[in-house]
């Protein structure tokens, strides 16, 4: 009898297309500030999560009810930005830390022009010891969640045509209760709660 396991670990990945995507995309394009490419270090700056969390919440709480099915506690989105890519620009190789599960929203995103996120193994090929990496097709509206340490990057955009994605991480209520118990009053103040981070309600 085989009594072998086909996998030691895997690697969770959800991918959802947003409904009514015609609507959505209008009402978030309608809230996201329209002076800047990105309000990432706005928002880590003052640990606030911007104004327009709200509109895009509330085209995502289907996906994110079926995702945190899957999650043993409450979720909450702990931080939340936006970026626009010009032709040219690009977002190098990264991680969102070694907690939690990271989300992209592809807002405004031509197929026949764009490149999807790079995503890149955390370990080796067995067979050869190649590095792998995974690029998803996607289309504008849809939506993928993957674990926080994963080392990804978006890729140059070669178009004219602007690139913008919405990005944000969702952490346990329990693990970011965890994640800002080192940090200062101040800190811990300003970090979203349930009531006021969770797209649950």
């Amino acid at each position: 009898m085989n009594l072998s396991r086909e996998y030691l670990f895997k690697i969770p990945f959800k991918q959802y297309s947003i409904p009514n995507w015609e609507v959505a995309k209008k009402e978030i394009m309608d809230a996201l500030p329209k002076d800047k490419y990105t309000d990432f270090f706005k928002n880590r700056g003052d640990h606030a999560l911007p104004e327009y969390i709200s509109t895009v919440a509330s085209h995502l709480k289907g996906p994110m009810i079926d995702f945190s099915l899957t999650y043993p506690c409450p979720v909450m989105i702990t931080s939340m930005w936006f970026e626009r890519s010009k032709k040219g620009d690009f977002h190098g190789v990264h991680n969102h830390g070694a907690t939690g599960f990271s989300a992209v929203l592809y807002v405004d995103f031509d197929q026949a022009e764009h490149q999807s996120t790079i995503f890149h193994s955390p370990f080796v090929n067995p067979a050869n010891g190649d590095n792998m990496s995974y690029q998803p097709v996607v289309r504008e509206g849809d939506l993928l969640v993957f674990p926080s340490f994963v080392m990804h990057e978006g890729p140059i955009n070669l178009s004219d045509k602007e690139r913008l994605v919405i990005s944000f991480n969702i952490m346990g209520e329990d693990v970011h209760k965890a994640h800002i118990s080192g940090y200062d009053k101040g800190y811990a103040e300003a970090s979203p709660h349930m009531e006021k981070g969770s797209i649950l309600e």
